[in-house]
């Protein structure tokens, strides 16, 4: 696809006529209260979600007529091989590139994951001028800029790839169009939550709790993608970019993952009136917008901390609709494949789901980590004697780092920990305190330290 701007006389023209008329028009002959417009979509892949796309056209279909007025026709579906699946009587092909040279299927739905063969697929039908609808989120993230390049932003919905069956990219672009974003912050993978939630409830460790949610079918057999926040961070991108008018980055964005929260961490962050969630924020401070995924303390009285298990939540700031809390399922075949539907009933009524002209950066344009400021929970592994206390805050106020509030508790042997929670602090400073503090011979290997949001 060409990244050279189109003739916009032409464009805009016929850019107005994609919002004035749905993609193929009802019989005016037909009674009124019956009509209804035929919708041809063809489907790649033919997994969880795609099965529960085939579902949710077979058992809902009348509704659909009913509600938006239109009926969806499942006329191809690809995939390397044929299940035993109600294929609706759709035709069966293995070849991708069957779904873009049928002239006549509407809209192309790619569900096949990854980045090579989807790209390929998604650029493929936007270039033959259909409109696609995806859930891939990896595509989405590292591709954004040029799938949705002026000429054809109007024609490719990806409600799904953030947040499961939870409206957050409709509720930006649309419902909360009219405000200025302050921050968006969300808990946008559910296997990270899962895990957080059976440590903090259960008290078991990381590594029992994952194996737990891998025999619950909530985390992967290899499940670093969602353990390294990977994933989380492929969802941030797309938040930030559309809350924010950023580029689709995910390469500018500083990614943690949980790997390295322990069973002692959610214990004293209890303590001191905590709870740990794994975040995706993004916030527009005096300094610039700063994005970021991370292990996160949030009080306990906060609206995410209360959304537990495998539930997703994003908590909206804006300057006229205030805080906004979305939560619900943000995984699963349902879920998912609810709001691909919603997508592809979008695109057959409106032929738009957000305005072409709008001219989008290449790249994020974020302030650097080691400016952000931040409090930070600081788990200290020291020894047992006289004096250790005055050296560690002795060591931290060289850096300008104020102690909020401190555990002590009592030792193990001859070692014990001390914890405690900061007051805010630039990183860059954080970080220099830390390792002056783990220099200290009474300091024994490294400093936990997260950091803390009140949100």
């Amino acid at each position: 696809m060409s990244d050279k701007e189109p003739d916009k006389e032409s464009h805009k023209e016929s850019d107005k006529q994609s919002r004035r008329e749905p993609l193929r028009q009802a019989d005016p002959q037909a009674p009124a209260a019956s009509q209804t417009t035929d919708i041809h979509i063809a489907i790649a892949g033919l997994g969880t979600v795609a099965q529960g796309v085939l579902d949710i056209i077979r058992d809902n279909s009348d509704l659909l007529a009913q509600r938006a007025g239109v009926r969806l026709c499942v006329k191809r579906i690809a995939s390397r091989s044929a299940k035993d699946v109600d294929l609706l009587g759709a035709e069966f092909t293995t070849d991708l590139n069957d779904l873009v040279s049928d002239p006549g299927v509407d809209i192309v739905v790619e569900l096949i994951g990854g980045e090579g063969p989807a790209h390929d697929l998604i650029a493929a039908a936007l270039a033959a001028g259909k409109n696609v609808v995806t859930a891939n989120k990896a595509v989405i993230a590292a591709h954004g800029n040029a799938l949705l390049a002026q000429g054809q932003a109007h024609r490719l919905a990806f409600e799904a790839a953030v947040a499961g069956a939870i409206p957050i990219i409709q509720s930006i672009q649309d419902g909360l169009v009219a405000n200025r974003f302050e921050h968006v912050v969300g808990i946008i993978n559910g296997t990270c939550n899962y895990i957080l939630t059976a440590m903090q409830k259960d008290g078991v460790a990381f590594a029992d709790a994952l194996a737990t949610a891998q025999q619950l079918g909530f985390a992967e057999a290899d499940p670093t993608f969602d353990i390294e926040g990977i994933d989380a961070g492929h969802k941030l991108s797309i938040l930030l970019a559309l809350a924010f008018d950023q580029g689709f980055d995910f390469a500018a964005l500083p990614v943690e993952g949980i790997t390295g929260v322990s069973a002692e961490d959610i214990q004293y962050a209890d303590e001191l009136g905590y709870k740990i969630k794994h975040l995706g924020i993004a916030r527009r401070s005096d300094k610039g917008v700063e994005a970021r995924v991370q292990p996160t303390l949030v009080p306990k009285s906060s609206l995410l901390a209360s959304v537990d298990g495998v539930l997703n939540a994003v908590q909206v700031r804006s300057d006229q609709a205030g805080d906004t809390l979305f939560s619900g399922p943000g995984a699963g075949g349902a879920a998912t494949a609810s709001a691909v539907v919603a997508d592809i009933v979008r695109l057959a009524q409106q032929g738009t789901v957000q305005p072409a002209e709008f001219s989008r950066p290449a790249q994020a344009n974020l302030l650097p980590l080691d400016q952000v400021v931040s409090a930070h929970y600081l788990r200290i592994p020291t020894q047992d004697e006289a004096g250790v206390f005055a050296a560690v805050t002795q060591a931290l106020s060289k850096h300008q780092i104020s102690i909020d509030a401190v555990i002590q508790k009592e030792p193990a042997g001859d070692e014990a920990s001390i914890v405690m929670i900061t007051q805010p602090a630039v990183e860059s400073e954080m970080v220099a305190a830390v390792q002056e503090v783990e220099s200290l011979a009474q300091v024994h290997g490294q400093v936990a330290r997260i950091r803390v949001e009140n949100i």
